[in-house]
């Protein structure tokens, strides 16, 4: 069994700058209006701005997606010909007929991360072949986030996740053996390699996943 908690210090190998931000007017969130943040690019061509935007564009991948919304519930589109639905409990003042937004975040994560490991497996050497992986995977918010009252004020709690915690059990195909070390190596570079998991990382939200070989499972 791998655990790999990390949170906003989670960084990525590659060419690093920091830039200053301003999410909140509050300062009572971040602990100054203006908080500086450590970003870093991976294959970024160390040279001229003009060089680094160019292999910006050149490996950019897009998405689109389109959306109509009635009362909580909304219907989408994507550009992919697929259709998502996202609704609210009906204690929340939904009509409790699809998902919540947040259960799609979720579910993106462990779509993101199962496409994201079969890649990981087959790139190591000796490659790692899955057969499958078992998701549980669960998640907190502090609702005052979304909730505190006057709406005129911004909050002085973030709305985002706090926490997504869970195992992601990995079953190899053939049953193949498989170290603690390479086992190590898969978990790290597909969280690192998401590009959900990356964006919950440098949200600041605690990533505490447990990754674990299916044959040691009984």
């Amino acid at each position: 069994m791998i655990k790999l908690i990390t949170g906003a210090s989670f960084v990525r190998a590659g060419v690093a700058f920091s830039v200053r931000r301003s999410p909140y007017n509050s300062p009572s969130i971040l602990g100054a209006k203006y908080e500086t943040v450590l970003l870093t690019r991976c294959f970024a061509t160390v040279g001229s701005k003009e060089i680094i935007e160019e292999d910006d564009e050149m490996h950019r991948k897009h998405y689109a997606i389109t959306g109509v919304g009635q009362r909580s519930k909304v219907t989408c589109n994507t550009n992919t010909n697929h259709t998502l639905e996202a609704d609210v409990p009906k204690k929340m003042g939904g009509g409790d007929e699809a998902p919540q937004p947040v259960e799609h975040l979720l579910a993106a994560l462990v779509g993101c991360t199962q496409a994201t490991a079969v890649y990981v497996g087959r790139m190591m050497k000796p490659r790692l072949i899955i057969e499958k992986i078992d998701f549980n995977i669960e998640a907190y918010r502090d609702e005052r986030g979304a909730l505190s009252l006057p709406i005129t004020e911004l909050p002085t709690i973030p709305a985002r996740l706090q926490s997504v915690s869970g195992s992601v059990v990995v079953h190899f195909k053939n049953g193949v053996e498989v170290s603690e070390e390479q086992l190590r190596i898969l978990g790290q570079q597909t969280e690192a390699r998401c590009p959900v998991a990356n964006m919950m990382h440098s949200s600041g939200c605690i990533m505490d996943i447990q990754w674990k070989n299916g044959a040691d499972i009984h």
